[in-house]
């Protein structure tokens, strides 16, 4: 689940609503969420007070980034990148774009719908496919409106507010500072630093997980490459345009419909009219 870099990316999925999910932090959640529900072992209490579910999905990844991504170069990302499928039909092989973070998409994904699943189980027993298949949307009426794993910035925000994964991250490291030994990162460091760490973990996962919406790319819905030479925007910009389409005339609620609709676009635009690109 967690290969060493330059390997391909393993253990993640291409989700019907477009998003790619690390298994890793899904079933981590899902895990604790039945165990708290009373199935399997009991969850062990952690000192520092922590919340497991968070715990095994995103506060721990979470600060350990940061930790990280201070203590290396100035070229350091603690979150992201994104990556692209080889085949958005037939999806086998998952690339970053870019050097790997602790964090990347996929596993803050993964670790959102984790926490999310993991709180619907622990509130009752439900057959993991009906689970599955219910907040995926294959197989439930999907055309008809969007699954409910589109919404999940917003229910992971509804869940886990900025001030309580904040806390949260915080007395996880709490947890790892009491280990002996206690990992380097940490040896050095006294509470208020953690908790800086933690503010800023907390704050920037939310700002781009929570309070932003998700972006396809271009890889992702599989567009062809630009004919000509594009010339790059370069900000401050003054303004930006986001522009709704005429074609198809219904709206389209699944991500396979969308990527069609994005590619015939292009395809019209491009071998029909001539143009570079999408024309805007």
């Amino acid at each position: 689940l967690r290969p060493p870099p330059p390997t391909p990316e393993l253990g993640a999925v291409l989700a019907p609503d477009g998003s790619t999910v690390a298994l890793g932090p899904l079933l981590a959640g899902i895990e604790v969420g039945l165990r708290s529900g009373g199935f399997g072992r009991p969850l062990p209490t952690l000192d520092p007070p922590a919340d497991p579910l968070l715990a095994v999905t995103i506060a721990e990844a979470l600060g350990t980034s940061f930790l990280l991504a201070e203590a290396g170069d100035n070229n350091a990302t603690a979150l992201g990148l994104g990556g692209c499928w080889d085949d958005v039909e037939n999806p086998q092989n998952y690339t970053l774009r870019g050097p790997p973070s602790p964090v990347p998409d996929p596993v803050a994904i993964g670790a959102m719908d984790g926490v999310i699943l993991g709180t619907r189980l622990a509130q009752g027993p439900l057959p993991l496919a009906e689970l599955l298949r219910g907040y995926y949307g294959t197989g439930n009426g999907s055309e008809g409106g969007r699954p409910p794993s589109s919404y999940r910035r917003r229910d992971f925000g509804v869940l886990v507010g900025q001030g309580r994964l904040e806390k949260e991250v915080a007395a996880v490291l709490g947890v790892l500072r009491s280990l002996s030994p206690s990992p380097e990162l940490l040896r050095d460091m006294g509470t208020h630093e953690v908790a800086a760490v933690a503010l800023r973990a907390a704050r920037e996962f939310s700002e781009r997980y929570v309070e932003c919406p998700a972006i396809v790319p271009r890889c992702l819905w599989g567009a062809q490459p630009y004919r000509g030479t594009p010339a790059p925007l370069r900000p401050p910009l003054g303004s930006v345009f986001l522009h709704h389409t005429l074609e198809p005339a219904r709206p389209c609620r699944t991500f396979d419909a969308c990527a069609r609709a994005m590619r015939d676009m292009q395809h019209f635009h491009q071998d029909t009219r001539g143009w570079d690109d999408i024309g805007y």
